[in-house]
């Protein structure tokens, strides 16, 4: 009642349900204000842009990794300007291409984590923001694997020569999006976002997909059992 219009009448006092409301709206605000200077609003995070789009993050101030934008062998990374600055969070350097991605784990020695995500995955958003900013899941997915974000839902144009017929749909492959959708959905079975596969440098899965997991602890045991799988099989 404090702020009227001017037809309003005055308010001569507030009604429990009111008041309620007021002290929730006024408690959210007052949640939402750090968030103005970089700090993470993780009961919210799903439904906030892409960390990748904030100038500002604090949540990533430690990471200390800066992306360079080339693969292993020194050349531009394929999509590159289309998905980092929009839709990487702070702090790791994916590739964007499957193949690009499994030659550099060859060179490297290391297990692939592909993320399969996309612009409008509303659960990858949570994950990014709840699960990869923790320090010791961080680290893993920075020194331990090469990363590989496919997204499925952009609509940007493949060049002719790499459009396709799928064989598993029988539809016309236009787009990224769609190219990235046929391979989730005809290698592993899955449509559903995000979903992470590891697998070693030849594309043998080394242990189950798994899908979104807000726990911090079985995520990062998830990714450990993944490393151990691939240093078994060397």
């Amino acid at each position: 009642g404090k702020i009227r219009f001017a037809h309003d009448s005055p308010l001569q006092h507030l009604s429990v349900p009111r008041t309620m409301l007021a002290v929730i709206v006024f408690a959210f605000v007052v949640y939402m204000v750090p968030g103005m200077w970089g700090a993470p609003l993780k009961s919210i995070s799903a439904f906030l842009p892409p960390s990748a789009t904030q100038d500002f993050d604090l949540s990533t101030v430690n990471f200390g990794t800066t992306a360079t934008g080339t693969s292993s062998t020194g050349k531009q990374k394929k999509y590159y300007e289309i998905f980092h600055e929009r839709g990487t969070p702070k702090g790791f350097d994916p590739y964007y291409d499957y193949e690009e991605g499994l030659a550099a784990a060859k060179e490297l020695g290391k297990p692939v984590l592909i993320d399969f995500t996309g612009w409008n995955c509303v659960n990858c958003r949570k994950m990014e923001a709840n699960v990869w900013t923790d320090p010791k899941v961080a680290t893993l997915l920075r020194e331990e694997f090469v990363m590989v974000e496919l997204f499925v839902d952009d609509r940007t144009e493949l060049s002719p020569e790499e459009q396709y017929v799928s064989e598993y749909s029988g539809k016309r492959i236009r787009t990224i999006g769609a190219k990235n959708s046929d391979f989730q959905a005809s290698v592993f079975n899955s449509n559903s976002q995000p979903l992470y596969v590891i697998v070693d440098a030849e594309g043998n899965v080394l242990i189950q997909p798994s899908g979104a997991d807000y726990n911090v602890n079985s995520y990062a045991a998830y990714l450990k059992s993944g490393i151990d799988a691939f240093k078994g099989n060397l």
